[in-house]
């Protein structure tokens, strides 16, 4: 009794590790990668509104273009408003950034409220988006042809202090993405 006791207990035990190692492995056949996107917004005017339109295309990250054919899936992780430079620096404005698939179909719209934008050069202001608005950016990138967005800053009610008549907001809006590819 106890051979076949010894029997069962070393199958049991070699089929658990040969299914465990198979797990293993299978989790080396694929690998999960952040891809940012960055867009660069250059505005200088002397009006108290202003918007700007720009293209994101995911495509020309270089991330992207290393695995493009392996891609399995990606999902939204977060998107963020940050100041390159402003001037004059006591600026103040109330900023909306929207973003919009290819087609200009509204992802979301999201009003940070009345900033500095100077107040957010060395700290990024982080959008704290909506389960909707992030089922519907990955709702739209879950069709992987679809690699380009459309990204608005608008600025209003803009006032400032300080000399001189215009003012200049070097802004850029990252979209951070998860990416999960094949090997």
């Amino acid at each position: 009794m106890e051979k076949y006791l010894i029997f069962y207990l070393l199958s049991f035990t070699l089929a658990s590790m040969l299914s465990f190692q198979g797990c293993i492995l299978d989790a080396f056949n694929s690998l999960t990668e952040n891809i940012s996107l960055t867009k660069e917004f250059d505005i200088s005017s002397s009006f108290t509104t202003y918007s700007k339109t720009d293209l994101i295309d995911l495509s020309n990250s270089t991330t992207y273009q290393r695995y493009q054919d392996k891609i399995q899936n990606i999902s939204f992780l977060r998107a963020e408003f940050r100041t390159l430079n402003v001037s004059p620096s006591d600026m103040q404005s109330s900023v909306t950034i929207n973003l919009q698939d290819n087609n200009g179909n509204l992802l979301f719209s999201y009003p940070l409220g009345s900033i500095k934008p100077a107040d957010y050069q060395n700290t990024p202001y982080e959008l704290q988006l909506n389960s909707t608005q992030i089922g519907l950016i990955n709702s739209y990138l879950s069709t992987l042809s679809n690699k380009t967005f459309q990204a608005t800053i608008s600025i209003n009610n803009i006032t400032w202090t300080t000399f001189p008549a215009s003012y200049n907001l070097k802004a850029v809006i990252d979209i951070v993405s998860s990416m999960k590819t094949n090997l």
